[in-house]
């Protein structure tokens, strides 16, 4: 039988690990393509970056889909509602995800219609670029939102919970809160401060750590917050 402890390293490893992708995805595989003149006029010459990149995607969102599963027994006793909230967050986060790479993907293809294109109209092709872009840049956004939304939920558990110390969540809440205010303005035409990220990278990297070496405590498992409905 998996105890609380196991448990709570399986979910550091999961996440530690979606969080690794998440930078390789972001910052290695992307990078070149959206680097130098952009997608429209080197994407097409980069197809195994785009299918990759897609693919990271979409495996990254499962794994946090994963998360949700596997916390979901544990949370359950002690926060009904959260540990539902936090499943249900995580699976439309791979929903999310999968318009994401679609709509990623569809850079691709314009990228290639420019490229077989004898005699392409800038202007034309300039405006395809900018809504394509701008369904893409959307989509992304509202997932990253959701994703934040997840995080938020699975602290405000664990900080219920007493699984581990209180101030661990408690700043993992507050950081996805920032993240999600962050994100948000990019909703409103209003350029994200990158600062509001760096709370929630070091709140996931210190709880990730943190589950590794310890897990979940096993000794508030049963206690009097059992059982309690939030």
């Amino acid at each position: 039988m998996i105890t609380e402890k196991q448990t709570g390293r399986l979910i550091g490893a999961l996440l530690l690990v979606a969080m690794l992708l998440g930078l390789w995805n972001n910052f290695g595989l992307t990078a070149p393509i959206f680097s130098g003149a952009g997608y429209l006029h080197q994407g097409a010459q980069m197809p195994l970056l785009f299918g990759a990149s897609a693919l990271l995607g979409l495996v990254t969102s499962a794994i946090g889909l994963a998360v949700g599963v596997v916390a979901w027994p544990v949370l359950r006793p002690y926060s009904p509602y959260l540990a539902l909230a936090f499943l249900l967050l995580t699976a439309v986060g791979l929903a999310t995800s999968a318009m994401e790479q679609s709509s990623f993907l569809s850079m691709l293809s314009l990228s290639q219609q420019y490229a077989q294109t004898a005699s392409p109209d800038p202007v034309l092709f300039e405006l395809l670029r900018s809504m394509v872009s701008a369904d893409r840049n959307g989509i992304h956004y509202i997932d990253k939102i959701i994703a934040g939304g997840g995080i938020l939920v699975l602290h405000l558990a664990l900080f219920r919970s007493r699984l581990l110390p209180r101030f661990i969540p408690a700043f993992g809440a507050v950081a996805a809160l920032i993240q999600m205010s962050g994100i948000s303005l990019e909703l409103f035409s209003r350029d994200l401060p990158p600062l509001m990220l760096a709370p929630l990278a070091l709140a996931q990297l210190v709880l990730c750590l943190t589950l590794l070496v310890r897990g979940f405590s096993p000794g508030n498992v049963g206690s009097q917050e059992a059982g309690a409905v939030v």
